[in-house]
């Protein structure tokens, strides 16, 4: 127990120092500008962001679909969050090119992203895909692991709208 909440603290000082001395990138554009999920979100239109990564075959699995329904709701804007972190920044693009996604895509890593759920859905990352819906405000009022029929995510908004 005592050695878990000494990793525990080593690894919050780690994230708190890299956030203080501005070293962290949490979350960037691909062309390596900063960003927050803040930006993405809150500008009238629902936002339906789906956190991937390159090497998640379920993400892989679900990507023609997210594909597909892109610009299918005119109050939707969908983003996606590539979980392979600066080194993998080329894995990424590759997928992006690969599936032919339209939407707006920013890259994290899973250790900050984790710190941003825990912060503010108040529950951590499982894995990918994982799915955030913000409202037309930038309220988060959903988030859930695993992969969504889009069928889910449109009847969802439209119950809220």
């Amino acid at each position: 127990m005592k050695l878990f909440f000494l990793a525990k603290t080593l690894f919050l000082t780690m994230l708190v120092s890299f956030m203080l001395t501005g070293t962290a990138s949490a979350f960037t554009e691909f062309d390596g500008t900063q960003t927050t999920i803040e930006k993405q979100v809150g500008k009238g239109k629902w936002t339906l962001i789906e956190v991937w990564a390159s090497d998640c075959h379920a993400c892989r699995m679900h990507m023609p679909e997210m594909v597909e329904f892109d610009g299918k709701m005119e109050n939707l804007e969908i983003v996606g969050i590539a979980l392979d972190g600066q080194p993998g920044k080329k894995n990424a693009k590759s997928m992006i090119d690969e599936y032919k996604m339209g939407f707006k895509n920013i890259i994290s890593n899973p250790i900050e992203f984790n710190a941003w759920m825990e912060l503010n859905a108040e529950e951590s990352l499982i894995g990918t895909p994982t799915f955030l819906i913000f409202n037309p405000k930038g309220e988060l009022v959903a988030a859930q692991p695993g992969i969504i029929p889009v069928a889910s995510v449109e009847k969802f908004i439209k119950s809220k709208s």
